[in-house]
């Protein structure tokens, strides 16, 4: 209970912090420090990384837009259609991605399945920023995307944001998701122990030096992942958002990021079953490195308890806390490690490696085929023949392990040709 309390201050103060902050998105302040920054070329970037508009706004140059006449607003349409072409050497179960909960283990009736050929566009995507720019107002950015991965090919809503000054409010990429931590890779799961997702949320981010970046969030936990595998009454219930801070700092040729966070999980069990509750918390450390123009390195590590889901891999298994036999709640300690590297061998023709690793200390009253650890690899090449077109080939590997002790490996190929605009 007294952790729940300082929770419950921690979250007094940053709603305390973030009330009065709001009156100073109304003046536009650009900084000249910020013109000096490292900003990585987005050609190294599998996905954008997340501005505020008074970050991203800095001046009117908005290449491919057009005046939303009648307004002071400006309209551009992007996105990318990407094709893919794979063979699973060994049956995974997800056609769509490589994920290492889906590779099939011993026990399992998907082990020993032969492999299959698949084809795929269902990643394309397609997106609306609209914009203000102005002297005297404040600067504002919507932002909306989705893509079609789905298993029916349907509209899948990815960013639905506003961007006001400093805040950015809507659902997009969470406060620990540092997305300049990893490698380019052609598969969509794309690091299956990278710390992070989307979430609806509000975050106030704002550049206090040329190297310092800070940024605090709260933001709504949509995977409380809880495991009930005594069938008691009841359901997982959100009582607080979480709480998220992070800091950025950058040098001429790399990027730090720290960040940390707290929620609670709790069990509601209604009139007949049990009610506990258990403090999730979790530290992130993470970063890129250019050595040269032609080179870089990636890192990502994650430590925390009771916040498995957050980690991309464990997403989905209920890899939070298990209900033990007395009504209990059970937090599992979560790891998880994430190392990158490119190499570009001439201008246009680059070559990406991956690799992802993630653990779970899990009580023995966890389900027997639930995902304990894991690794998952990726080594690409790609050809950009200009800043639209490009076509690549990966090869991936990965194993499992699951709390029954059963294992299993896997190996994938994929092909893509890919159209930006």
């Amino acid at each position: 209970m007294t952790s729940m309390k300082n929770y419950s201050r921690l979250l007094k103060v940053l709603l305390i912090f973030l009330v009065p902050v709001s009156g100073f998105t109304q003046v536009i302040t650009v900084q000249d420090s910020s013109k000096n920054q490292f900003v990585i070329p987005e050609s190294d970037l599998k996905e954008d990384i997340l501005k505020t508009a008074a970050e991203d706004l800095t001046s009117d140059q908005f290449v491919g837009s057009w005046p939303m006449f009648g307004t002071d607003l400006r309209m551009k349409i992007g996105g990318y259609l990407k094709a893919d072409l794979l063979y699973d050497f060994d049956g995974t179960t997800d056609k769509s991605q490589f994920l290492m909960s889906t590779i099939p283990v011993e026990g399992q009736d998907a082990y020993g399945n032969e492999g299959y050929v698949y084809f795929l566009a269902k990643e394309t995507r397609v997106n609306i920023d609209i914009r203000r720019f102005s002297d005297n107002k404040i600067p504002l950015k919507l932002f909306v995307e989705g893509d079609f991965f789905s298993t029916t090919n349907q509209f899948r809503l990815r960013h639905a944001y506003i961007t006001a000054g400093d805040f950015i409010i809507g659902q997009t990429w969470t406060t620990l998701s540092f997305l300049e931590s990893m490698a380019f890779m052609i598969d969509f799961a794309a690091g299956d122990a990278l710390f992070g997702g989307r979430s609806v949320q509000i975050r106030y981010q704002k550049q206090v030096s040329e190297k310092v970046k800070i940024a605090a969030g709260l933001e709504y936990l949509g995977a409380l992942g809880i495991e009930n595998s005594n069938g008691f009454d009841g359901q997982a219930n959100l009582r607080l958002p979480l709480i998220a801070l992070r800091i950025d700092y950058r040098w001429k040729t790399g990027v730090l990021f720290l960040g940390s966070s707290l929620a609670e999980l709790r069990w509601d069990g209604g009139s007949t079953g049990p009610e506990d509750q258990v403090l999730q918390f979790d530290a992130v450390i993470a970063g890129r490195q250019y050595i040269g123009k032609n080179n870089y390195f990636t890192y990502n590590i994650s430590l925390g308890n009771a916040s498995g889901e957050n980690i991309i891999a464990f997403a989905g298994s209920s890899a939070n806390a298990v209900l033990n036999k007395e009504g209990k709640l059970d937090p599992i300690p979560a790891k998880s490690i994430m190392f990158g590297f490119m190499h570009r061998w001439v201008e246009g023709l680059e070559s990406n490696f991956n690799y992802a690793y993630g653990w779970l200390d899990a009580p023995e009253s966890r389900a027997p085929f639930a995902l304990k650890r894991g690794g998952v690899g990726h080594l690409n090449l790609i050809k950009h023949f200009d800043q639209n077109f490009s076509i690549g080939g990966e090869y991936m590997w990965g194993a499992q392990r699951t709390s029954n002790d059963a294992f299993g490996n896997a190996k994938r190929f994929q092909l893509m040709a890919k159209f930006e605009f």
